[in-house]
């Protein structure tokens, strides 16, 4: 997989737009200098879990034998349901809304950005797809400094697109995401049957 395509599949799966509105339900109180320090530092602990795992996660996986097609088949049910969620809910009901103010690591960097969904696309990427480690950080740095972006500029694409449109934003990354999801699951089916 060229950079292009792993860093669009990490977009779609980290999905900065349909998590918008949950950062912006969880940090809400906060003045914009507090705001945009809290999401820097969210982006910096989530960029930094998703490395470790890109690194370590081949390891983590053949130390508890977890085989390629279950793991395709288990993450590829978990960006399913997730992505029906975003399709016909919404992506702050996928997480508890009962946080302080400026909350640390959770729930924002872990589990909205880097969460199930993520760890196991990262999983996937660097264990059967065979993409080169190095790649996938570099498409991972890139995905989060975009996030970054959209969650700085978050309070003014809200107030642009108003709830309506944000909504919107949402369903189509779900849809995006549910399809990346079933071929996720087919492709586990065929290495399981092979």
């Amino acid at each position: 997989m060229s950079l292009e395509e792993v860093s669009l599949l990490l977009f779609l799966v980290i999905d900065p737009f349909g998590n918008l509105p949950f950062v912006l339900a969880v940090l809400h109180r906060l003045p914009f200098p507090l705001y945009a320090r809290a999401i820097l530092r969210e982006m910096v602990f989530a960029l930094g879990i998703l490395i470790l795992f890109a690194l370590f996660g081949a390891k983590i996986m053949d130390y508890l034998h977890i085989e390629q097609g279950s793991l395709r088949i288990a993450g590829g049910i978990i960006l399913f349901l997730i992505s029906l969620k975003m399709i016909f809910a919404s992506t702050s009901e996928i997480f508890d809304d009962r946080y302080s103010e400026d909350p640390l690591l959770v729930p924002i960097a872990m589990p909205a950005i880097a969460g199930p969904a993520a760890l196991t696309t990262v999983a996937v990427l660097t264990t059967r797809q065979g993409v080169p480690v190095g790649r996938v950080i570099e498409a991972l740095v890139l995905v989060c400094v975009a996030t970054l972006g959209i969650f700085l500029v978050g309070r003014r694409i809200s107030a642009f697109l108003g709830p309506r449109g944000i909504n919107a934003m949402e369903k189509l990354m779900g849809l995006l995401l549910n399809l990346v999801a079933v071929n996720m699951i087919m492709r586990g089916i065929r290495d399981f049957l092979a």
